[in-house]
């Protein structure tokens, strides 16, 4: 588990570098195009254009049917079943490459919502820091000049302590909480650009976690993990600005559709 999602972290991290200074788009853009790669060497593999496209004929020729002869009940009725029969044949042939090329996209999915769907915190923000305690465990949150905390609030049914702190300094750097005479560290990022925004630090492995980017265990039974809530974000470019998501997917269909049929893909 913890394998996967280092090492997807650090592939990311390996392909997005020459893209860490420039505007999100570029980003995007660059992964927009890897994925339309993927996707149409994944279909020229694994999909059958041929048995595709006499799917999409049949499909055709059953509305025509239906269109021509629509006083001829049997005939509409037997061109309606045989039209969905072929919408199923044509989804199931299709459905074989979606299959292979899902996994590969969801670690991207992930590494993309923590660079482009989040930002950093900015100087003087109010951010909430949650740690989800193991058996009662008091939490405090040691001083130090990078944040200034706000409040404390103890959730006991819940095994929580939550904090305000308000953001002192710009860079990478760690905040700091103490329980029972240890001290735990969470990253945070503050007004810099090109990095993966972590929001939740584990002290275990679990399947959550391939839900977010990779940070250190904390390996410690005292807590479950650190939670920090960076504020989400959309993505500008030539005055647009939409979630990240939306920009991904219209780049993609743009990169694949003109050329699909040059690799002899049938979709």
């Amino acid at each position: 588990m913890e394998f996967f999602v280092k090492y997807s972290t650090k592939l990311t991290d390996i392909i997005l570098y020459p893209f860490k200074s420039l505007p999100s788009f570029w980003g995007i853009l660059w992964l927009s195009f890897i994925s339309a790669v993927i996707v149409l060497l994944v279909y020229k593999w694994v999909s059958s254009p041929a048995l595709i496209r006499r799917a999409k004929n049949r499909i055709k020729a059953d509305i025509l049917a239906i269109r021509i002869y629509k006083d001829q009940w049997k005939v509409i009725l037997i061109s309606f079943f045989s039209a969905m029969f072929n919408v199923l044949k044509y989804f199931l042939l299709n459905l074989m490459p979606i299959t292979v090329i899902l996994p590969v996209l969801f670690f991207l999915f992930v590494q993309m919502e923590w660079r482009y769907g989040v930002r950093p915190l900015n100087l003087q923000e109010q951010v909430i820091v949650k740690v989800k305690t193991n058996g009662g465990t008091d939490i405090n949150l040691h001083p130090t000049q990078f944040y200034k905390q706000e409040v404390k609030v103890r959730v006991p049914a819940l095994d929580e302590v939550d904090f305000r702190v308000r953001i002192l300094k710009k860079g990478k750097w760690k905040l700091i909480l103490e329980g029972e005479g240890e001290k735990f560290e969470k990253e945070v990022v503050v007004e810099k650009r090109g990095e993966v925004l972590s929001p939740i630090r584990y002290s275990y492995p679990n399947l959550e976690m391939l839900l977010y980017p990779w940070e250190p265990l904390i390996r410690n039974p005292k807590i479950k993990w650190i939670r920090i809530e960076y504020p989400s974000t959309r993505v500008s470019f030539l005055g647009i600005s939409m979630h990240w998501l939306i920009w991904y997917l219209i780049l993609v269909v743009v990169l694949v559709l003109p050329v699909h049929k040059k690799f002899g893909i049938e979709f």
